[in-house]
Protein backbone atom coordinates (compact mmCIF):
# COMPACT_ATOMS: atom_id res chain seq x y z
CA UNK A 1 0.00 0.00 0.00
CA UNK A 2 3.06 2.83 0.88
CA UNK A 3 4.81 1.52 -2.50
CA UNK A 4 1.58 2.50 -4.44
CA UNK A 5 1.06 5.38 -2.94
CA UNK A 6 5.06 6.20 -3.16
CA UNK A 7 4.41 5.73 -6.96
CA UNK A 8 1.07 7.91 -7.41
CA UNK A 9 3.26 10.38 -5.20
CA UNK A 10 5.97 10.54 -8.10
CA UNK A 11 4.16 9.98 -10.39
CA UNK A 12 2.19 13.50 -9.68
CA UNK A 13 6.14 14.87 -8.94
CA UNK A 14 7.09 14.01 -12.44
CA UNK A 15 4.20 15.06 -13.61
CA UNK A 16 3.84 18.97 -12.36
CA UNK A 17 8.02 18.82 -13.49
CA UNK A 18 7.04 18.02 -16.90
CA UNK A 19 4.36 20.40 -16.53
CA UNK A 20 6.74 23.61 -14.88
CA UNK A 21 9.35 22.59 -18.03
CA UNK A 22 6.86 23.34 -20.42
CA UNK A 23 5.67 26.12 -19.15
CA UNK A 24 8.40 27.86 -19.19
CA UNK A 25 9.95 26.48 -22.34
CA UNK A 26 6.54 28.32 -23.57
CA UNK A 27 7.67 31.50 -21.29
CA UNK A 28 11.22 31.31 -23.34
CA UNK A 29 9.18 31.52 -26.39
CA UNK A 30 7.35 33.87 -25.26
CA UNK A 31 10.08 36.65 -24.55
CA UNK A 32 12.44 35.50 -27.91
CA UNK A 33 8.87 36.97 -29.48
CA UNK A 34 8.43 39.84 -27.81
CA UNK A 35 12.31 40.65 -27.96
CA UNK A 36 12.17 39.59 -31.80
CA UNK A 37 9.02 42.11 -32.16
CA UNK A 38 11.24 45.09 -30.38
CA UNK A 39 13.69 44.62 -32.47
CA UNK A 40 11.20 44.57 -35.82
CA UNK A 41 9.92 47.69 -34.62
CA UNK A 42 13.62 49.12 -33.73
CA UNK A 43 14.62 48.31 -37.04
CA UNK A 44 11.52 49.92 -39.01
CA UNK A 45 11.65 53.06 -36.65
CA UNK A 46 15.28 53.54 -37.60
CA UNK A 47 14.59 53.33 -41.07
CA UNK A 48 11.56 55.25 -41.07
CA UNK A 49 13.86 58.08 -39.25
CA UNK A 50 16.71 57.78 -41.79
CA UNK A 51 13.86 57.78 -44.57
CA UNK A 52 12.50 61.09 -42.98
CA UNK A 53 15.86 62.56 -42.51
CA UNK A 54 16.84 61.46 -46.57
CA UNK A 55 13.13 63.33 -47.46
CA UNK A 56 13.98 66.33 -45.10
CA UNK A 57 17.28 66.52 -46.94
CA UNK A 58 16.00 66.80 -50.54
CA UNK A 59 13.33 68.91 -49.97
CA UNK A 60 15.63 71.62 -48.85
CA UNK A 61 17.86 70.80 -51.53
CA UNK A 62 14.68 71.31 -54.07
CA UNK A 63 14.39 74.39 -52.00
CA UNK A 64 17.89 75.63 -52.34
CA UNK A 65 17.77 74.63 -56.05
CA UNK A 66 14.44 77.27 -56.35
CA UNK A 67 11.75 74.47 -56.25
CA UNK A 68 8.31 75.27 -54.33
CA UNK A 69 8.61 75.20 -50.62
CA UNK A 70 5.33 73.27 -50.72
CA UNK A 71 7.72 69.75 -51.23
CA UNK A 72 5.61 66.81 -51.77
CA UNK A 73 6.45 63.30 -53.32
CA UNK A 74 5.12 63.79 -56.34
CA UNK A 75 7.44 67.26 -57.20
CA UNK A 76 10.71 64.99 -55.89
CA UNK A 77 9.76 62.47 -58.05
CA UNK A 78 9.78 64.68 -60.70
CA UNK A 79 12.82 66.58 -59.93
CA UNK A 80 14.45 62.59 -59.46
CA UNK A 81 13.42 61.85 -63.52
CA UNK A 82 14.11 64.80 -64.65
CA UNK A 83 17.57 64.78 -62.83
CA UNK A 84 18.48 60.91 -64.73
CA UNK A 85 17.51 62.32 -67.37
CA UNK A 86 19.38 64.80 -68.18
CA UNK A 87 22.66 62.71 -66.61
CA UNK A 88 20.90 60.24 -69.31
CA UNK A 89 21.74 62.49 -72.32
CA UNK A 90 25.07 63.57 -71.57
CA UNK A 91 26.09 60.16 -71.45
CA UNK A 92 24.24 59.45 -74.86
CA UNK A 93 26.01 61.96 -76.15
CA UNK A 94 29.45 61.00 -74.86
CA UNK A 95 28.59 57.79 -76.71
CA UNK A 96 27.66 58.52 -80.13
CA UNK A 97 30.80 61.12 -80.15
CA UNK A 98 33.06 57.97 -79.55
CA UNK A 99 31.67 56.56 -81.99
CA UNK A 100 31.40 59.08 -84.84
CA UNK A 101 34.94 60.27 -83.85
CA UNK A 102 36.21 56.64 -83.43
CA UNK A 103 38.91 57.81 -86.50
CA UNK A 104 40.20 60.46 -84.86
CA UNK A 105 43.14 60.09 -82.35
CA UNK A 106 41.37 62.40 -79.01
CA UNK A 107 40.32 61.39 -75.92
CA UNK A 108 37.03 61.95 -74.83
CA UNK A 109 36.48 62.54 -71.18
CA UNK A 110 33.70 59.97 -70.20
CA UNK A 111 32.09 62.49 -67.16
CA UNK A 112 32.42 65.50 -69.02
CA UNK A 113 32.78 64.85 -72.86
CA UNK A 114 35.00 67.06 -73.29
CA UNK A 115 37.74 67.02 -75.77
CA UNK A 116 41.77 68.57 -75.64
CA UNK A 117 43.86 69.04 -78.62
CA UNK A 118 47.73 69.78 -77.42
CA UNK A 119 48.60 73.40 -78.37
CA UNK A 120 51.54 72.29 -80.08
CA UNK A 121 49.25 70.89 -82.89
CA UNK A 122 47.27 73.91 -83.67
CA UNK A 123 50.50 76.74 -82.87
CA UNK A 124 53.65 77.76 -82.99
CA UNK A 125 55.12 78.68 -79.90
CA UNK A 126 53.85 82.22 -78.35
CA UNK A 127 51.56 82.69 -81.37
CA UNK A 128 47.57 82.14 -82.19
CA UNK A 129 47.40 81.85 -85.44
CA UNK A 130 46.42 78.59 -86.27
CA UNK A 131 49.16 76.25 -88.53
CA UNK A 132 48.13 74.25 -91.89
CA UNK A 133 48.98 71.28 -89.85
CA UNK A 134 46.49 71.93 -87.06
CA UNK A 135 43.49 73.21 -89.75
CA UNK A 136 44.28 69.84 -90.87
CA UNK A 137 43.44 67.84 -87.38
CA UNK A 138 40.27 70.53 -87.02
CA UNK A 139 38.84 69.41 -90.44
CA UNK A 140 39.19 65.66 -89.09
CA UNK A 141 37.75 66.61 -86.07
CA UNK A 142 34.94 69.41 -86.35
CA UNK A 143 32.67 67.40 -89.24
CA UNK A 144 31.84 64.24 -86.40
CA UNK A 145 31.57 66.84 -83.58
CA UNK A 146 29.19 69.61 -84.65
CA UNK A 147 27.35 66.78 -86.63
CA UNK A 148 26.59 64.89 -82.90
CA UNK A 149 25.93 68.10 -81.33
CA UNK A 150 24.13 69.96 -84.04
CA UNK A 151 21.53 67.07 -85.28
CA UNK A 152 17.49 67.22 -84.13
CA UNK A 153 18.50 64.41 -81.87
CA UNK A 154 20.31 66.42 -79.26
CA UNK A 155 19.94 70.28 -80.74
CA UNK A 156 17.47 71.56 -78.09
CA UNK A 157 19.62 70.13 -75.17
CA UNK A 158 22.74 72.20 -76.06
CA UNK A 159 22.62 75.56 -73.90
CA UNK A 160 26.78 75.90 -74.99
CA UNK A 161 29.96 74.96 -76.81
CA UNK A 162 32.91 76.30 -75.71
CA UNK A 163 36.17 76.58 -77.10
CA UNK A 164 38.76 76.74 -73.92
CA UNK A 165 42.65 77.95 -74.27
CA UNK A 166 45.22 76.96 -71.73
CA UNK A 167 48.97 77.82 -70.95
CA UNK A 168 51.75 76.57 -68.73
CA UNK A 169 52.95 78.43 -66.35
CA UNK A 170 55.57 80.32 -68.27
CA UNK A 171 55.70 83.99 -68.20
CA UNK A 172 52.88 86.06 -66.53
CA UNK A 173 49.38 85.54 -65.71
CA UNK A 174 48.24 88.44 -68.00
CA UNK A 175 50.25 87.73 -71.23
CA UNK A 176 48.92 84.08 -70.99
CA UNK A 177 45.67 85.06 -70.34
CA UNK A 178 45.50 87.44 -73.98
CA UNK A 179 47.68 84.68 -75.77
CA UNK A 180 44.69 82.10 -74.36
CA UNK A 181 42.16 84.00 -75.03
CA UNK A 182 43.25 84.57 -79.22
CA UNK A 183 44.05 80.93 -79.09
CA UNK A 184 40.65 80.06 -78.19
CA UNK A 185 39.36 82.73 -80.61
CA UNK A 186 41.20 81.73 -83.61
CA UNK A 187 39.55 77.91 -83.35
CA UNK A 188 36.41 79.33 -82.82
CA UNK A 189 36.66 81.29 -85.78
CA UNK A 190 37.92 78.59 -87.98
CA UNK A 191 35.20 76.26 -86.66
CA UNK A 192 32.72 79.13 -87.66
CA UNK A 193 34.19 79.72 -90.96
CA UNK A 194 35.21 76.37 -92.11
CA UNK A 195 34.19 74.96 -95.71
CA UNK A 196 34.79 71.59 -94.53
CA UNK A 197 31.68 71.46 -92.17
CA UNK A 198 29.02 69.62 -93.63
CA UNK A 199 25.67 71.64 -91.82
CA UNK A 200 22.71 73.28 -92.72
CA UNK A 201 21.97 76.66 -92.86
CA UNK A 202 19.61 76.12 -89.60
CA UNK A 203 22.81 74.47 -88.12
CA UNK A 204 25.21 77.17 -88.70
CA UNK A 205 22.88 79.66 -87.39
CA UNK A 206 22.48 77.71 -84.44
CA UNK A 207 26.30 77.28 -84.19
CA UNK A 208 27.17 81.09 -84.52
CA UNK A 209 24.44 81.72 -81.73
CA UNK A 210 26.25 78.98 -78.48
CA UNK A 211 29.97 79.04 -79.77
CA UNK A 212 32.29 81.01 -77.05
CA UNK A 213 35.76 81.29 -76.64
CA UNK A 214 37.59 81.73 -73.21
CA UNK A 215 40.99 82.15 -72.32
CA UNK A 216 41.95 80.62 -69.11
CA UNK A 217 45.92 81.70 -68.78
CA UNK A 218 47.30 78.73 -66.61
CA UNK A 219 44.16 78.99 -63.91
CA UNK A 220 44.28 74.98 -64.88
CA UNK A 221 47.39 73.29 -65.43
CA UNK A 222 47.36 69.95 -65.78
CA UNK A 223 49.86 68.37 -62.95
CA UNK A 224 51.96 64.98 -62.51
CA UNK A 225 51.59 62.28 -59.63
CA UNK A 226 54.55 64.12 -57.70
CA UNK A 227 52.54 67.67 -58.04
CA UNK A 228 54.57 69.02 -60.95
CA UNK A 229 53.03 71.04 -63.42
CA UNK A 230 53.45 69.31 -66.89
CA UNK A 231 53.73 72.04 -69.19
CA UNK A 232 53.36 70.33 -72.61
CA UNK A 233 49.94 68.90 -71.09
CA UNK A 234 49.06 72.32 -69.30
CA UNK A 235 49.12 73.53 -73.07
CA UNK A 236 45.78 73.14 -75.07
CA UNK A 237 43.01 73.64 -76.62
CA UNK A 238 39.46 72.09 -74.98
CA UNK A 239 36.34 71.33 -76.57
CA UNK A 240 33.10 70.66 -74.22
CA UNK A 241 29.37 71.36 -74.14
CA UNK A 242 26.66 72.34 -71.85
CA UNK A 243 23.47 71.09 -71.64
CA UNK A 244 20.51 73.93 -70.72
CA UNK A 245 19.84 72.04 -67.49
CA UNK A 246 23.95 71.41 -66.54
CA UNK A 247 23.84 74.31 -63.98
CA UNK A 248 20.54 72.27 -61.99
CA UNK A 249 22.96 69.34 -61.93
CA UNK A 250 25.83 71.24 -60.93
CA UNK A 251 23.82 72.97 -58.12
CA UNK A 252 22.49 69.44 -56.81
CA UNK A 253 25.91 68.12 -56.33
CA UNK A 254 27.27 70.74 -54.84
CA UNK A 255 24.42 71.07 -52.31
CA UNK A 256 24.71 67.28 -51.24
CA UNK A 257 28.26 67.04 -50.90
CA UNK A 258 28.00 70.66 -48.40
CA UNK A 259 25.47 68.64 -46.20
Amino acid sequence: MKRARKKRDRKKIDYWQSYSDMMAALLLVFILIVFATIQKLQSQQDDLISKQQMIEKQRITIKQLGGDSGYDAQKLQEMEEKVSKIIGVKAEIIEDLRKELKNVDLEIDGQTGAIQFNSEILFDKNKSILKSSGKKELDKFMKGYFKVLLNDKFRDNIAEIIVEGHTDTDGSYNYNLELSQKRALSVSNYCLNSKELDLTAKQKDQLRKIITANGRSYSNPIKRKDGSVDKEKSRRVVFQFRLKDDEMIQQLQEILESE
